[in-house]
């Protein structure tokens, strides 16, 4: 005995081949490079960073206390990456 494939099941077959065929690309270029130069634009404006009476900025401007007892100062990471983990016992 043979079934006939449910029309659903044929269409969703369907839109899964066609949308891996078209994720896949050719990968050409269609369009052609801009080789234009830039226009000249003016100089971005940024806020002034604020800055506490010890020069440092503002946002900075913490200290912490570690779970050793040390401390720890934001101004000591300035300029530096940091990523902060922040750890809870229960």
């Amino acid at each position: 005995m043979h079934r006939k494939p449910h029309p659903t099941a044929l269409l969703a077959a369907l839109l899964s081949l066609t949308l891996a065929v078209a994720a896949c690309g050719t990968g050409a270029q269609t369009t052609t490079p801009d080789t234009t130069p830039p226009a000249t634009a003016s100089p971005v404006t940024t806020s002034p960073v604020t800055t506490s009476a010890t020069g440092v900025p503002q946002i900075l401007d913490w200290e912490a206390t570690l779970i050793g007892g040390d401390a720890i100062n934001g101004a000591d990471l300035a300029g530096q990456d940091t990523l902060f983990w922040f750890w809870a016992p229960t």
